[in-house]
């Protein structure tokens, strides 16, 4: 007989979640606001199955389950999305390892469900795939990536794919560059803001008043994974737009620095009169100093 084992998600992010306490979702799911979970040892490994609850003993079977499937299966996350619709999204994620033939990393499965008849939910099959993938290395040494495994990113391109977007919107793709930069991965960084990725960006959300703060954010991580010149071509686009931003300035003279130091100092000066002006002269880089008065 397998072992029962009760624990209830505090909507971590880490690849598995603690046991104990009590998680409440928040937004509910229709009148579901607690999601707890049973994990099932058995003769293949670990099985993990749920169930939502709320108030007047409501409750939802959830059909889906975490399954070993070449490891023990662990879950992410789990919460409820609130768009047009009430989704409810949980996360199984596997530990994935081929060391033969270079293969190791995660592999991410996301279930996406709405309500059907009382009582009733149903898996929506296609959201559910957009929000899987896998992340880690392929054989050859390629890299995979998976942008949507943390809970704010996923929640925000579960209401883009509602809204029918396949492509990360601006606003998606400034979260998902600051969550790589976060971790300094270069490579990610690189993957994500491809040319054809950079292109469409500036096709359906041109360089403009609401949208410089987000561009600002992949000039720099283009700048910080060594893509300096797609970069320096996005802060120029920017500054045409809001030339008087002071981290701007930083952000060019550093771009610059490796090809046109001369033009480079011209922005760090400009950078450390704009500091000066704010009263901020304490703040400014060490490195900027340094630069301006070099030979």
């Amino acid at each position: 007989m397998g072992k029962l084992f009760l624990f209830v998600l505090f909507g971590c992010s880490a690849s598995i979640c603690a046991e104990g306490g009590s998680y409440s979702l928040n937004p509910s799911f229709h009148d579901a606001q607690t999601v707890e979970f049973v994990s099932m040892d058995g003769e293949r490994g670990r099985t993990i199955k749920g169930r939502l609850s709320g108030k007047n003993g409501v409750q939802y079977h959830i059909p889906d389950v975490c399954e070993p499937e070449g490891g023990e299966a662990a879950l992410v996350d789990a919460y409820a999305v609130k768009g047009k619709e009430s989704y409810f999204l949980f996360t199984c994620a596997w530990n994935v390892q081929h060391s033969g033939v270079g293969i190791e990393g995660t592999q991410y499965e996301t279930f996406v469900y709405t309500q059907g008849n009382p009582g009733l939910i149903v898996r929506q099959a296609e959201f559910s795939r957009n929000l899987s993938g896998y992340e880690g290395r392929l054989e050859g040494g390629v890299r995979s990536h998976f942008w949507y495994s943390k809970r704010k990113i996923a929640s925000v391109k579960m209401l883009e794919l509602e809204a029918g977007k396949s492509m990360d919107s601006i606003s998606l793709a400034s979260s998902v560059v600051r969550d790589r930069l976060s971790d300094a991965d270069v490579d990610a960084i690189k993957a994500y803001l491809g040319g054809e990725r950079i292109q469409q960006l500036l096709v359906d959300s041109p360089v403009g008043r609401s949208t410089v703060v987000a561009y600002n954010d992949i000039g720099y991580a283009l700048a910080f994974a060594g893509e300096e010149v797609m970069a320096y071509e996005i802060l120029k686009r920017v500054e045409a737009v809001a030339p008087g931003r002071v981290v701007l300035k930083l952000n060019i003279a550093d771009v610059l620095w490796s090809s046109d130091k001369e033009q480079s100092r011209v922005y760090y000066k400009q950078y450390v009169s704009l500091m000066g002006e704010a009263g901020k002269e304490r703040l400014i880089p060490l490195r900027v100093i340094e630069r301006i008065n070099s030979n």
